[in-house]
């Protein structure tokens, strides 16, 4: 049956992971030191058992999560099997369950995953909605999710120079989130309460109690 397809979502179109300008560099560290502080609500009553990444590109962020958390069982997937390739690749040391997957259609039966993460994702997709509610459906207790902060994102990249044609949209990027879009969309799913709401310039970032 065909449905809302995702877009151009497969791996990350820059690499800001590992980019040595010193600028994108504190920014990145701000991104994760907020990660932490929402992990570290996430396990303050104990490592979650089992973790679920959905879109997690080549790997980079898993791995992060995987350090957050040693000792919980972390799957990961992405659409593209090339991307996925990449993760198993670069983290084959790191003990994570990588695999190819739709975020539409996740390939768990049961409600028991205690933490699942999703970065950078919602932005690529035609339905955002309907694949808030496939991770609503699978989730338990917590779901992070973070997109990039808009429209300060978009004038970023053009302060950068970067894609001035299209005023400084990333390629893929066919959703744009203000806060309030974002706290929205969350609404407009139902059964997801915010914990905590997080800035980090240029991305925004939930924490997100899973209500059934």
């Amino acid at each position: 049956m065909k449905d809302s397809k995702v877009k151009n979502v497969a791996g990350n179109h820059y690499d800001k992971y590992n980019s040595k300008n010193p600028i994108e560099k504190k920014l990145m560290k701000g991104f994760f030191d907020n990660v932490s502080d929402l992990f570290t609500i996430v396990g303050k009553d104990g490592e979650p058992v089992r973790i679920l990444e959905a879109g997690c590109g080549e790997g980079i962020f898993t791995s992060f999560i995987r350090e957050r958390f040693p000792k919980a069982k972390i799957e990961a997937f992405d659409l593209e099997d090339v991307v996925v390739k990449k993760a198993i690749d670069s983290y084959s040391d790191r003990n994570i369950d990588f695999y190819t997957g739709s975020i539409y259609e996740i390939e768990k039966k049961d409600d028991s995953i205690p933490l699942i993460v999703c970065s950078e994702v919602l932005e690529h997709l035609e339905n955002p909605v309907r694949a808030l509610e496939e991770l609503k459906r699978i989730g338990s207790v917590y779901i992070f999710l973070s997109v990039p902060n808009e429209p300060i994102w978009r004038i970023l990249n053009m302060c950068r120079l970067k894609y001035l044609k299209d005023f400084g949209n990333t390629p893929g990027h066919i959703n744009h989130f203000s806060k309030k879009g974002f706290l929205k969309l969350i609404d407009n799913v139902g059964g997801l309460e915010v914990t905590a709401y997080r800035k980090s310039l240029p991305w925004q970032m939930v924490l997100l109690t899973v209500n059934k």
